[in-house]
């Protein structure tokens, strides 16, 4: 009983801080960076879906800023991971953006279920190193909203889970801006 009271309440200050991002943002100044919602409750499957259900950020709300020039660059590796993933950053750099306006992000897997990314700026070659995740990212060519670890992703895994969702199943909601991730929303179950 104790838990259902503390998960309402968990979910009713969720959506109030949800419903102060739903309005359309069109810059960082109206948005709280930072934000993390850590739970130290134990989460299930039913109260997890809630919470991403009432999560309003979405990609219109951070339209890009960025049109590709169409010229092609060589990318610039200058680190040893950059390195290690040569043919794939190199093959990708020739594609067409698929982030941001101008931007081209190469996913791979690199073991154990876990998947990594890089962020190439065609408009000069540079790379970007991303993040890990284990349930994909999810973006679009017109944004610059980026999640790590897909909500939809994260809910067909658990789906028909009875335990409570591992606190490892995070998402993060981040803005690419001036070549960087900016946290908007954290969330731990």
């Amino acid at each position: 009983m104790i838990n259902k009271i503390f998960s309402i309440f968990y979910i009713i200050s969720l959506m109030i801080l949800t419903m102060n991002c739903k309005n359309k943002i069109t810059n960082l100044n109206d948005v709280d960076l930072g934000n993390r919602i850590n739970n130290t409750l134990e989460i299930n499957y039913e109260t997890f879906s809630l919470i991403i259900d009432s999560i309003k950020l979405d990609f219109p709300h951070f339209p890009t800023n960025y049109i590709w020039d169409n010229t092609i660059f060589d990318p610039i590796l200058d680190t040893e991971i950059k390195m290690n993933y040569k043919t794939i950053i190199t093959n990708a750099s020739k594609e067409m953006p698929n982030f941001d306006g101008k931007y081209r992000i190469v996913e791979f897997g690199y073991g154990s279920g876990a998947q990594y990314f890089f962020i190439i700026d065609l408009n000069n070659g540079n790379v970007y190193e991303g993040k890990p995740s284990i349930f994909g990212i999810k973006y679009e060519l017109e944004s610059s909203l980026i999640i790590i670890n897909e909500p939809e992703e994260i809910l067909e895994y658990w789906s028909g889970w009875e335990e409570t969702i591992p606190n490892w199943t995070n998402m993060e909601y981040l803005l690419w801006q001036d070549n960087q991730f900016k946290n908007l929303l954290i969330v731990n179950p």
